[in-house]
């Protein structure tokens, strides 16, 4: 139990591909009727929140999951709950226009829909599905908010561009086996175990792009459990070691939790040619985690870090 709590708190909101069920019955829609056009939507998770807010649609969304931190406003919105207990009765009583979810959300939109609740799923278990929720959300919120349209087709165009220059780069650069621990407990003294990015179509397209290669991508399962020997036999050249809540912490918070984290993978021993070549990247940035908008910094961050010769000459 204690297991799952813990993952509930920290595997990105992606990556937990089920719902439990909602326990939630009996519930009619609110009595009072909305006497205005404005437009009104409800996002379930942090990576539809921040698109929804990239395609400048602040104003029309009226609650977000308890996950959402970013942008800063989203804090104030008010919360409908995540992932395994989710306040349907809260997001009636906000008549919303329609709830976006992700798809691999499987409980919530039947029940929402059963209630005469609008339900609109996007993909985002990938870029090409991110990108793709960029133009269908724009389109769907084009009635009540004018441009929203024009605004998706042009992050779409604006980021794959972005893409295709860090693939230019990166083209003919070696590609270094990469690595993705996504969660495990820290300060153990030792890699007991962790959860890693595995057949996982995010993070295989993000390191294809930045130059490298997931080391993993041939396990089953989007984010496997591995430990030391596991990693050992793996023996990957670079290791992203994230931390899904880094931002959060104070500077010194981070220093004491990035000593705990290095001393972990020092454990593993220079046979394993990341802790030997002192490749082991600690990521903090909370949208490495989070595939929405700002997947873009994550890739462009990845392929400065897996070929340093790109940084270097950016500076130049």
């Amino acid at each position: 139990m204690k297991r799952f709590v813990l993952l509930r708190r920290f595997l990105p909101t992606f990556l937990l591909i089920s719902v439990a069920a909602i326990f939630f019955s009996g519930c009619e829609r609110a009595s009072t009727v909305r006497n205005d056009d404005s437009l009104r939507i409800v996002s379930t998770a942090p990576s539809i929140t921040e698109t929804l807010f990239a395609l400048g649609l602040d104003d029309a969304v009226v609650a977000v999951s308890d996950y959402c931190k970013y942008p800063e406003r989203a804090k104030e919105l008010p919360k409908i709950g995540s992932l395994y207990d989710y306040n349907v009765e809260k997001i009636v009583e906000l008549e919303p226009d329609f709830v976006v979810v992700l798809k691999e959300n499987e409980i919530l939109p039947p029940r929402l829909k059963k209630l005469g609740i609008d339900v609109v799923q996007v993909d985002h278990t990938s870029l090409e599905g991110v990108f793709e929720s960029f133009e269908s959300l724009g389109a769907r919120c084009e009635e009540k908010a004018r441009g929203a349209r024009e605004r998706g087709a042009a992050m779409r165009r604006e980021q794959e561009s972005r893409i295709e220059a860090t693939r230019a780069k990166t083209a003919t650069l070696s590609k270094p086996r990469v690595l993705v621990s996504i969660y495990r407990e820290l300060g153990l003294g030792k890699i007991s175990e962790a959860y890693i990015a595995g057949n996982n179509p995010f993070f295989n397209s993000a390191l294809e792009i930045a130059g490298g290669v997931n080391v993993a991508r041939d396990l089953p399962g989007v984010a496997p459990t591995t430990n030391a020997e596991g990693i050992i036999s793996l023996n990957p050249d670079v290791v992203l070691d994230l931390s899904t809540d880094g931002v959060e912490r104070t500077a010194e918070e981070r220093a004491r939790d990035g000593a705990a984290r290095a001393a972990d993978w020092d454990s593993l021993g220079t046979e394993v040619a990341a802790v030997r070549d002192g490749r082991i990247y600690q990521i903090f940035d909370d949208y490495a985690t989070v595939p929405g908008p700002r997947a873009i910094l994550f890739i462009e961050d990845l392929a400065r870090l897996l070929h340093p010769e790109l940084a270097n000459a950016s500076e130049e």
